[in-house]
């Protein structure tokens, strides 16, 4: 990438950045455009993990899980907005098209949605009692500190992953808080929200090149090189399968579990994949796959511990869903890194 094309990454204006990108500001627009930065892709990740905290004690009323699901979702939209307001530098080098639409409707306009659904959820919560509203509020502390500074969570390589972790695990005591319990030494509670820190250091991959021009500090851009990164996230990726296997060897968790072992194969692809191509697109393409294996994981533990109607009903709705904001294009995360190309030239 030569110095000019840096120089007009890091530091043109939103004007000229927004060149090429000719749509009318209505108020359908920016309500597109709000959608998009709140990257409903991942909103099943909480809905699904609410659903199996919920579920392994003993469910109860339909009602009351969909308000949580709601609630989830509502979170996790203001979490995105309120990263895309944070990571507006290192987007312009990253997801050039993320940062643009930032630009287009104005980050502070951004950040206020954010607190607005923020503040929906709580009221929202009130039905569901205390100790849902108390998890609930732990939820939306820990989406602030991951992004914002002073504290910045994502600044830190460790703490980034904690912290991201937190969209599974939280949302698991939520839904077990519906019933009014919260058990953190439920080994389910443990494996999905270990999983999810694991599944962390992935995402940040294909954003290696990016960070490490805008002097960002991830994961991955703790090593030298993209290689030795892609290396120690395969290792990782791999640990939560020996934690399941130590789970049922103790007896804490039922032989049957076993069958998520099957995943080491998609596993082993998706680690094939990173290894072939060290690109950013490739890298994001590998992330995108990697992306239904983790949902794939989720949705399987959930079956295995209740084969039920609900259960089916949340397969097809987590896939579904996934497939049908990926086939709109309406997440503002892109596979194609259509500015590589540009940094060529």
């Amino acid at each position: 990438m030569t110095s000019r094309h840096t120089k007009n990454l890091q530091y043109g204006s939103p004007t000229q950045q927004l060149k090429g990108y000719e749509f009318p500001l209505t108020i359908n627009n920016s309500a597109s455009i709000i959608f998009r930065l709140s990257r409903p892709r991942t909103w099943v990740f909480p809905s699904i993990s609410l659903v199996l905290g919920y579920t392994s004690v003993g469910g109860g009323s339909l009602q009351r899980l969909l308000i949580g699901i709601t609630t989830a979702c509502l979170v996790t939209a203001s979490t995105n907005l309120v990263n895309a307001f944070a990571d507006r530098r290192e987007d312009f080098l990253n997801q050039p098209s993320r940062a643009l639409w930032l630009e287009r409707i104005g980050p502070l306009e951004a950040l206020t949605v954010a607190f607005a659904l923020y503040a929906i959820a709580e009221v929202v919560s009130i039905t569901l009692g205390l100790r849902f509203m108390l998890v609930l509020g732990l939820g939306i502390l820990d989406s602030l500190v991951y992004s914002l500074p002073p504290l910045r969570f994502k600044a830190n390589p460790v703490l980034s992953l904690v912290s991201f972790s937190g969209a599974v695990g939280l949302a698991f005591l939520g839904g077990m808080s519906i019933n009014g319990s919260v058990d953190v030494l439920n080994p389910f509670f443990l494996l999905c929200t270990y999983f999810m820190f694991t599944y962390g250091a992935v995402k940040n991959l294909p954003d290696y090149l990016g960070d490490k021009r805008a002097s960002i500090k991830t994961s991955a851009t703790v090593f030298p090189t993209i290689r030795e990164a892609v290396v120690f996230s395969s290792a990782l990726l791999l640990t939560p399968y020996l934690l399941l296997g130590g789970l049922v060897l103790t007896g804490v968790l039922g032989t049957i579990y076993l069958f998520d072992l099957g995943f080491c194969v998609i596993l082993s692809l998706i680690i094939r994949g990173m290894w072939l191509t060290m690109t950013p697109e490739g890298l994001e393409k590998a992330h995108t796959i990697g992306f239904f294996y983790a949902i794939s994981f989720l949705v399987f533990t959930l079956v295995l511990m209740s084969p039920t109607l609900l259960a089916l009903v949340v397969v097809v709705g987590a896939y579904a869903w996934t497939l049908l904001v990926s086939k709109v294009n309406v997440d503002s995360r892109v596979e194609r890194r259509d500015w590589e190309s540009t940094m060529q030239n």
